[in-house]
């Protein structure tokens, strides 16, 4: 038997009340200390574009914005069906046919692109591809097979990236795979119990050895796994979430207050800064009229702060100047120190925004830019 080291934490809640910029660019309240030097920070930015994805680069400072008239070393692709990204390196699954599809491996850092069709070995088939992974050498994919109307069959395969051959493996499982995150060299997978008791588990893969090593019990309702920087593996529910240990595999529950909740259940996209905190898309319930808001939680403090679209920008900001519908991203620039916020606008489907803002303790609107596509996700150099 194993025995596991157990906390239990209390999650506190801040929503934020910010201030816009007069016509004359100076803030209507707040600090009126000198705004620090510039430095530049390029972004590489994918947005949705109809049935595309696509990037633009755009050259920002602390004070200005701008489209970057050169072409982006990343491909415009139909929208994938799947995507996971771990820091520079991104992994897309684009389905063909019902038995095959495409994955493509990106390294934003290096520019460096690999693409190749998969799954043509199983003939003709029903498949289904539920989640993807990847590391510096390898892309995994969990999938399933419908065998016959009342049979499926669950599998994770990998291919070895740095292999001239198209060369693969399967590993098969007991449950259907739902996500995957991959930290200290193995594959957490997140499965579910379709067919018996709808409960989730946990099943790690060594990533060396290929063998499962490990399966966890979590019980229902479980939304999302994700990785944090200290490679740490959250298991959010909608009242808590609990923070694994990838090493040690010892956990603890941070359990929410009463309407404390940081719903970051249905964020696709999250970015952590180098203190530890993320920025996601938040479920705004009751805190906004928008159906996601920008949202910063702190794992260190189980503080979440929520930044909604009413308390730093006008009503006419919002409805007019900008036509936001909705909150499609949200990161950081770790060198100008603002957060990035990716919207949609509502007057078109593939019509979209990119909102700096100063965040506390002086939160404060910087500028908009508009783009041709939503942003979904930003990469900062």
């Amino acid at each position: 038997m194993k025995t596991y080291k157990i906390f239990y934490v209390l999650l506190a809640c801040w929503v934020v009340f910010g201030c816009s910029k007069s016509e004359d660019g100076g803030a209507l309240d707040g600090d009126n200390s000198p705004n620090p030097p510039e430095t530049k920070a390029d972004y590489t930015l994918l947005l949705q574009k109809e049935e595309m994805l696509t990037s633009s680069l755009l050259n920002a400072g602390a004070e200005v914005i701008t489209l970057n008239p050169s072409e982006s070393p990343f491909p415009d692709i139909t929208f994938p069906q799947l995507t996971y990204t771990d820091g520079v390196l991104m992994a897309l699954y684009q389905k063909k046919t019902p038995c095959s599809g495409r994955i493509m491996a990106y390294d934003f850092k290096e520019d460096l692109s690999q693409e190749m069709e998969v799954f043509s070995d199983l003939g003709d088939c029903n498949l289904t591809a539920n989640a993807i992974a990847r590391s510096e050498d390898t892309f995994f994919v969990a999938y399933q097979l419908e065998v016959t109307s009342k049979a499926t069959t669950y599998f994770v395969r990998f291919w070895d990236l740095n292999s001239e051959e198209s060369e693969f493996m399967d590993v098969e499982l007991d449950k259907k795979p739902v996500q995957m995150v991959i930290a200290n060299n193995r594959l957490f997978i997140l499965t579910l119990d379709e067919e018996i008791t709808d409960e989730y588990s946990l099943s790690v893969m060594d990533t060396s050895t290929n063998l499962l090593i490990y399966e966890m019990d979590l019980g229902f309702d479980v939304r999302r796994i994700f990785k944090t920087p200290e490679k740490d593996i959250i298991i959010s529910y909608d009242e808590l979430h609990t923070t694994l240990d990838s090493a040690t595999m010892s956990f603890e529950y941070t359990q929410y207050g009463e309407d404390t909740e940081p719903n970051f259940t249905e964020s696709d996209f999250d970015y952590f800064d180098n203190t530890g905190k993320m920025y996601y898309q938040m479920l705004s319930e009751s805190n906004s009229i928008y159906p996601l808001i920008p949202a910063v939680y702190d794992f260190n403090e189980n503080l979440a702060v929520l930044y909604a679209f009413e308390n730093f920008l006008t009503e006419a900001q919002r409805n007019v100047e900008f036509e936001i519908e909705s909150t499609s991203m949200v990161s950081y620039d770790e060198e100008n120190e603002l957060i990035l916020i990716g919207y949609k606008k509502s007057s078109g489907d593939s019509k979209g925004g990119l909102l700096r803002i100063k965040p506390l303790p002086n939160p404060e609107f910087i500028d908009n830019l508009d783009l041709d596509g939503i942003p979904i996700q930003i990469f900062v150099e």
